[in-house]
């Protein structure tokens, strides 16, 4: 009688822990659906080619993908080749992105010299990285972010209501042109994964 009170326990524990992570699974996926819907209501998909909507939805919702190249909203850029002034690498595709801002963005090295690390954008001359970032390896990280604060301030001046994110790091780092609004989903998303939560340059 012991062994069947003790079978019999253990089928109902087994049936109620099965239920608790199917609607555990229900509510994770429920969530995405909120978020993806959140960030489609908020215009994420609007200069999107029309053919592509329906398909970049479909991947928002089943699995919040953010990354496809056809969003308009994101660029692989690699740091090293920002920081080594390469920026044929990016350009092509950031001004892809911009021209439906009706935007363009122009970068180039101001001199050929190994110890400037200054670059003009739109005609505006910065500072990349210094000797120090140089010599404490911080220039992969300094640079992206100084390239991007530049932008960033000329998109302002032109009144948009987007700014450059960035997204990882070194060789894979990208950036994602967002909105506040589209920023604040995508971090409270991605709140409890560092890695994949989008970071002011």
């Amino acid at each position: 009688m012991k062994q069947l009170s003790f079978l019999f326990y253990s089928i109902i524990l087994l049936g109620c822990n099965q239920n608790a992570k199917t609607q555990n699974a229900n509510v994770l996926k429920s969530d995405k659906r909120n978020y993806a819907a959140e960030l489609i209501d908020n215009g994420f998909l609007k200069y999107v080619d029309s053919s592509k909507v329906d398909s970049l939805k479909t991947q928002l919702i089943t699995s919040f993908d953010i990354y496809d190249d056809d969003n308009l909203k994101i660029a692989h850029i690699d740091a090293e080749e920002l920081a080594e002034f390469s920026f044929d690498f990016f350009l092509p595709t950031l001004n892809r992105i911009l021209a439906k801002r009706d935007f363009k963005l122009f970068a180039q090295k101001i001199n050929g010299k190994d110890n400037s690390y200054e670059a003009a954008i739109n005609g505006d001359t910065i500072q990349l990285y210094n000797q120090n970032d140089l010599d404490n390896d911080k220039f992969w990280d300094t640079a992206p972010r100084n390239f991007f604060k530049k932008v960033n301030e000329m998109l302002k001046a032109k009144n948009s209501d987007e700014q450059f994110y960035l997204l990882y790091g070194g060789n894979d780092l990208h950036t994602l042109l967002l909105t506040d609004k589209e920023f604040s989903i995508i971090s409270d998303y991605y709140k409890d994964n560092d890695k994949e939560r989008p970071y002011k340059p």
